[in-house]
């Protein structure tokens, strides 16, 4: 593929309606919008109705009991009148085709198949639902088919015990109450009341269930600890039970709710206890005396989530056995979950979940639109709430932070203003916004305008790049529209847009005309309607664009080749593409053993010219029911819809409609075959989309099987590497090298039995795919589809770009997929697929940007990998996701960041209070716990009851209050104790005939709980990833004595990988450590062996984590080191370098310090070399990894790194002030302890050499190091690189024009390692750029890092170089120097 030439002569970003996409930022330094981030205030909603809540996908009010169809689908019967929803089996989603859009709800009238309360069970017959309405003392009759109401039979009893049984082919229903039984034969409908005979277990049970047996048919009940068993006996063309004639056996399972029994096996029971939180299996002996408990399931946990490893309820009710698949089906009332077990009560699937506010909603997708980290690169942000009243916006009081804007009411206040740290300021104190006030249009937009307006707009006007905006979401009909309308107007004539987002469903026709008559003026075309908690965070991301530009190479060059003979040079490659995917290729080049490059040579490829068709290419992913190896690596395809929507669709995201019949203008391809409404082709399409084909109709012929001309996606962040024959180290000095363990383990065998194995390239693409690339020819052999990168899927989907006007065509969402840096590494262990233990090559794939997560894949056999493990960190649900060897899905909660007033256990329960009784609850704010308004100064909260002041912090209205709330454990829950009343009022006036208060005076208050507290990670250490990222870091891998200090047994040291904890983007603490992950644990295999946390400081107020990729020492790597395990070096964004000891030496080097590194204890020996006194201001933020080196004059070793703010490298802000370091460590090979993080040593301690040019301030051995300060707002690119007793710096300098949209300069800084001398190594560029600069000007743009390759150095560039023999390459000879030895290329296989 000829890529074409990068365009910097002009900008192009489109914020609009019609073409928004998700935002993926180009490296920045292009000269395009990437550079001048774009400003967005966004405008929350806080009038009371945002307190209501709101139905999603798969919420579930309440469920008591539950009962399905043949096939498999399952209709919940609902709390108080909620109604009777159904959801689809396959996909878990609501059936929107049956009764009014998923539920049958009936009527206020208890005439119309209104269900009030079902106790006892539901059942279906002849395509009747047959559900008793508790309170309604009658039984409804429901179509199975439509969901309409067919009638209803009457009892005049308050129904407790239900069932439906079939007696010699004919059913008979059984309603228990306290007057009797009622039964009817529903073959002629003749029905009558059997006496109860004063048998109290006919009388006030509440769980029934009939069965018939070879000694006769019986009716089980459940009452006061005891299973009773009566006879049905015939009675005309009814049964009746005996109720004299009855067996009864002892078994205590608390307060029962829900009972069934198998359809088939004699006296096979299965109850749900509500008390116990357990689900039972009891087998009845044939005297009906005795019984067998068989199995009790579950445990009790409060927002539990099951899964294949755990099961829990929640004071639940129902059960029901689902006679046509052999499933149980169990109703969560308090947990809101129906969960899906097989007969043997192990787990399947979840469907429901408790409803959320709209506040709730709204605030979950504000949080995951500023802790995404390509958007918030992308875009300043500021945020605001409004209600009613027009306080306006008059100036700025305070820190730009952490400031109060004037006026600020509890209604209408701009609560962040706009500025690159706003995101992580929303972040913090969006919990803290309450539902208050009215719904006044006036009072957004006079916050918007007058902010754009004031001294402090964040416009700027000498920049024309750069684009303004606001975001308005409201949930309600609003008024003073007009004058709303004309202030958007106005800021429309000044450059800046507005968008209407509409949310919820309390809109009227006419209020959404208002919503689209604002956007109009606004200059976005139409509101965005979002009537979903999950459509409204899909929306939101939607409506952030993204930038334009050509040909861009980002990733550093792969090369291999060695000193004496030729070989290759990799490229990835990619075009930006405006909505559509960015198309991606991987060069190869021929590159001579003197490093010249041959672009002639018949062996260059391009993979994107060399991918086969569609149809032809192997995709595999980890698919429940659809294993990849008998699909032969290619069950990625459209024929496994139903599974692969399950997995699209399992953390949380929801597939569009893209392509409709009925829909304008989505209808624009209607005739076209396999189009439809609903989703079921959209999960075809896009299956098919990541194969290659146009889908999405970029070309907009509706030709929708047709291949996309550049089928592969951008390979943006992922570097290369390539595998071939094994070659690792087997000779060995020291018992303590892994060469030995390589040498007693046959590893020679093993390379020999592999030497034929042919070189493949692996990387990572951001169509979702891990590509297998054949060395040699370009072809891809397979691709894998991550399984936690395939949920993320949807967002690919975008039904606004589906448009027939100004013209028509298509396009989709460009996002991030498999973006980060796989490494392989071979292994000696016993693989679960296998039944020994041996050899294997392992690849650790993390997802980069693309998530936070990773897989492990083993390709031992190139052609026939296999799944390992693979790990996701839900920052939003608070869940980690687990995936294993056999394609089994596990789900751990943690607790969660952010808790509104909201959320605690008392709002909760007035909610509760307000839904049971809206008509006639009081309305009173007191604390009884009675009433729908609390009122208190003592609040309770479902956390850990042991959480202390240094574990949270308390906002009001955005302030931190913490020291002035007490807590205090209330039988294991946290009470916090504030200083005055507090108050949360569920009243909702939509929902009673009752007035409710306007506006309401709910208190401001958020909680948010810092990441890594204890008790707070998931119930199962081993997969407490809690704290995960994005892994941006690549894993290093080696072996660690699992016994710590001391342990001399090398033989059962573990395989591990360790890597920084990710990029927590705004989130505090997430990311701020190192994980040890273990590589070889049969059973567990992936398991978080050990978290090394990192400090975060308080003398810096950057929120801290660990993005890059660590440096490792060991006895294999490290000169004059024999130890078992590692030492291992790391960098973090608070630009502080810190040496852990993984190793078994049980003293530092002076013998001070006895080592206390313990893996079963998690105790770990850390030690700070370094702290760059990094702050917000300055800037010196360390994103990238350290290059280290042995110094040939100090024989130390040296580490070496760059600060600056990657994210905004055309930042130019004052106070800027950037470092390049080298620092030494004398204690190498061995550790030894330096400093704590606040007494670290600092640039005072080194020696600064800038403008050093011949040596003189060489540091001493009484120096940490040496810096140099970089000048004009210049910051470092990627990593530093050791070469000849030289480090090369890659550095980029913003251009210096008031505008800010001009292309800043890529240059080389080159310093003598050991000294810090800094002058121009390299050839000086006579370009003007270049005057005035010790470092050496190659180019327009962002270098990636630098490789050298026979006395060359190579880097790609996203601008233009202006040396080496290409445009996106730069090339020149590499500066003369010592010759270093020190093995630095972690991501070999050794």
């Amino acid at each position: 593929m000829k890529i074409k030439n990068l365009i910097i002569s002009f900008v192009i970003f489109v914020f609009c309606l019609i073409n928004n996409s998700f935002a993926k930022t180009l490296p920045p330094g292009t000269g395009t919008q990437a550079d001048v981030p774009s400003n967005l205030l966004i405008l929350l909603d806080a009038s009371g109705s945002m307190g209501w809540r709101m139905s999603s996908a798969q919420s579930v009010n309440y469920p008591m009991q539950s009962t399905t169809d043949s096939s498999g689908n399952i209709f919940v019967s609902q709390y108080y009148i909620y109604g009777v929803k159904k959801f689809t089996y396959a996909n878990k989603k609501i059936d929107t085709n049956w009764g009014d859009s998923g539920v049958h709800k009936g009527r206020s009238s208890s005439s119309q198949c209104r269900v009030y309360y079902n106790y006892g069970s539901a059942k279906i017959y002849n395509g009747i639902i047959y559900v008793p309405s508790y309170y309604d003392r009658k039984i409804r009759m429901i179509s199975e088919v439509t969901g309409n109401c067919l009638g209803s039979i009457t009892i005049n009893q308050y129904i407790r015990g239900f069932d439906i049984h079939t007696i010699s082919g004919t059913s008979h229903l059984f309603a228990l109450h306290s007057g009797g039984v009622y039964t009817r034969n529903l073959s002629n409908n003749v029905s009558k009341t059997c006496s109860h005979g004063n048998n109290n277990y006919l009388r006030y049970t509440f769980a029934a269930a009939a069965n018939s047996e070879t000694a006769g048919n019986y009716l089980y009940t459940y009452y006061a600890n005891r299973i009773a068993r009566f006879e049905l006996v015939a009675s005309g063309n009814n049964f009746c039970p005996q109720p004299s004639s009855y067996k009864t056996t002892y078994r205590n399972m608390g307060s029962v709710y829900g009972m069934t029994a198998h359809p088939t096996n004699a006296g096979e029971l299965y109850f749900m206890s509500y008390s116990n939180s357990k689900l039972y299996k009891v087998t009845v002996a044939a005297s009906g005396t005795s019984h067998t408990l068989n199995w009790t399931k579950g445990s009790r946990r409060y927002n539990g989530t099951s899964s294949s490893s755990a099961l829990y309820f929640y004071y639940p009710l129902g059960v029901h056995y689902d006679d046509f698949n052999n499933r149980l089906i169990t109703s969560g009332y308090n947990s809101r979950t129906v969960e899906i077990l097989d007969d043997n009560g192990d787990w399947i699937k979840t469907i429901g979940g408790a409803a959320t506010t709209r506040m709730k909603a709204a605030q979950d997708a504000i949080k995951s639109i500023v802790t995404d980290s390509d958007l918030t690169s992308g875009v300043n942000f500021g945020f605001g709430m409004w209600s009613s009243g027009s306080a306006g916006f008059s100036s700025w009081s305070g820190h730009k932070t952490t400031g109060t804007a004037r006026p600020c009411t509890r209604y209408n206040c701009l609560k962040v203003q706009i500025h690159k740290d706003g995101a992580a300021r929303i972040n913090q104190i969006i919990s803290s916004v309450s539902a208050v006030g009215g719904t006044d249009a006036d009072a957004f937009m006079k916050i918007g305008q007058q902010y754009y307006n004031s001294s402090i707009s964040p416009i700027d006007t000498k920049s024309p790049c750069q684009k303004s905006y606001i975001i308005v979401i409201g949930d309600g009909d609003w008024y003073n529209h007009s004058r709303a309308v004309a202030k958007a107007t106005a800021l429309k004539n000044k450059g800046v847009k507005t968008f209407a987002v509409a949310f919820g469903t309390g809109i009227s026709s006419s209020g959404k005309r208002n919503f689209d008559r604002l956007a109009a003026a606004g200059g976005t075309t139409q509101a965005i309607v979002a009537t979903t908690a999950e459509s409204l965070k899909t929306q939101l991301k939607s409506a952030i664009s993204q930038i334009i530009a050509s040909k861009l190479s980002f990733s550093a060059p792969a090369i291999t080749a060695t000193l004496n003979s030729s070989g290759s040079l990799y490229q990835a490659q990619f075009d930006y593409a405006q909505n559509q995917e960015w198309s991606g290729t991987i060069k190869r080049t021929k590159i001579s053993s003197k490093g010249i490059i041959d672009k002639t040579d018949s062996g260059n490829w391009s993979a994107v010219d060399k991918l086969p068709a569609p149809s032809s290419r192997k995709i595999w992913t980890t698919l429940d029911g659809k294993d990849y190896k008998t699909a032969k690596y290619n069950n990625f395809i459209d024929t496994n819809n139903s599974e692969l929507e399950n997995l699209f669709t399992m953390t949380g995201e929801s597939m569009q409609d893209y392509h409709q019949v009925t829909n304008s203008p989505n209808n624009r391809c209607r005739n076209t075959s396999g189009v439809a409404d609903g989703t079921d082709d959209e999960v075809k399409g896009l299956v098919n989309f990541i194969r290659g084909i146009d889908y999405f109709d970029y070309d907009a012929d509706c030709n929708l099987t047709e291949t996309r001309k550049k089928p592969m996606g951008d390979i943006y962040h992922s570097q290369l590497v390539v595998v071939g024959k094994p070659s690792a180290e087997t000779a060995f000095t020291s018992l303590n090298q892994e060469a030995y363990w390589r040498n007693i383990k046959s590893y020679e065998a093993f390379a020999q039995a592999q030497s034929s194995r042919k070189e493949v390239l692996y990387a990572g693409s951001n169509s979702g795919v891990l590509h297998a690339i054949d060395g040699l020819t370009g072809v891809e052999k397979w691709g894998f589809v991550p399984p936690f990168v395939a949920s993320q899927m949807p967002k690919i989907i975008n039904p606004l770009l589906n448009i027939t006007s100004p013209a028509a065509k298509g396009g989709s969402n460009a996002v991030y997929g498999v973006d980060g840096s796989p490494v392989q590494h071979d292994i000696f262990f016993k693989s679960p697929h296998d039944s020994t233990a041996k050899w294997h090559t392992v690849l650790f794939a993390p997802y980069g940007r693309g998530g936070s997560g990773f897989s492990v894949l083993d390709i031992t056999d190139p052609d026939k990998p296999e799944h390992l493990v693979s790990i996701y960190n839900n920052l939003v649900q608070n869940k980690v996701f687990r995936m294993d060897y056999a394609n089994n899905l596990f789900t751990y909660d943690y607790v969660a960041t952010q808790y509104a007033l909201s959320e605690s256990e008392n709002a909760v329960k007035a909610g509760d209070n307000f839904s049971g009784n809206p008509n006639t609850v009081s309305l009173t704010c007191d604390d009884t716990g009675s009433t729908a308004c609390y009122k208190s100064n003592i609040w309770t909260f479902k956390l850990p009851g042991t959480l202390t002041n240094n574990d949270f912090v308390v906002y009001e209205n955005g302030v931190d209050i913490t020291s002035s709330v007490t807590p205090s454990n209330s039988s294991g829950d946290l009470k916090l104790t504030f200083n005055k009343q507090l108050t949360f009022d569920a009243c909702d006036s939509s929902q009673t005939t009752q007035t409710c208060p306007d506006p309401k005076n709910n208190s401001p208050i958020g909680l948010h709980i810092k990441p890594g507290t204890v008790g707070t990670g998931t119930a199962d250490p081993n997969w407490n990833y809690s704290q995960l990222g994005e892994t941006w870091s690549e894993p290093r891998m080696f072996r660690m004595p699992n016994q710590g200090a001391g342990d001399t047994n090398v033989l059962d040291d573990i395989s591990v990988a360790i890597m920084g904890a990710g990029y927590g983007t705004q989130y505090s603490g997430t990311g701020n450590g190192l994980l040890v992950i273990n590589l070889q644990d049969e059973t567990n295999f992936g398991k978080l062996e050990l978290l090394v946390p990192i400090e975060d400081t308080t003398s810096s107020d950057i929120i801290n984590s660990v993005p890059a990729s660590v440096s490792l020492v060991t006895a294999d790597t490290g000169r004059g080191a024999d130890y078992s395990g590692g030492l291992v070096y790391t960098s973090d964004l608070e630009g502080k370098i810190t040496k852990v000891n993984l190793t078994n030496l049980t003293n530092d080097i002076n013998n001070s310090k006895s080592l206390t590194f313990d893996p079963s204890s998690g105790a770990v020996d850390t030690t700070t070399l370094f702290k760059a006194g990094s702050t917000k201001a300055n800037g010196r933020y360390m994103y990238y990894p350290m290059d280290i080196a042995i110094g040939k004059t100090t024989n130390n070793l040296w580490l070496f790194a760059g600060t600056g703010d990657s994210q905004r490298l055309n930042d130019r802000s004052s106070g800027t002030d950037n470092l390049l370091i080298g620092i030494q460590d004398p204690d190498y090979p061995y550790y030894g302890e330096v400093k704590t993080p606040g007494t670290a040593d600092d640039i005072s301690n080194c020696k600064d050499t800038s403008s050093d040019q011949t040596g003189k301030n060489c540091p001493t051995s009484n120096h940490r190091g040496w810096y140099i300060k970089l000048k004009d707002y210049a910051k470092t690119t990627a990593e530093p690189t050791v070469n000849n007793g030289l480090v090369y710096f890659p550095t980029y300098t913003p251009s210096k024009s008031a505008n800010k949209c001009d292309l800043g300069n890529a240059l080389i800084c080159v310093a003598d390692d050991e000294c810090g001398t800094h002058k121009n190594y390299l050839k000086s560029s006579s370009a003007s750029e270049q005057s005035g600069q010790i470092c050496t000007y190659v180019g327009k743009g962002v270098l990636s890092k630098i490789v050298f390759f026979a006395g060359k150095l190579f880097a790609n560039i996203s601008g233009k170089a202006i040396v080496g023999p290409a445009t996106d390459l730069v090339s020149t000879d590499a500066a003369t120097g010592e010759v270093q030895t020190y093995r630095k290329s972690w991501r070999e296989n050794f």
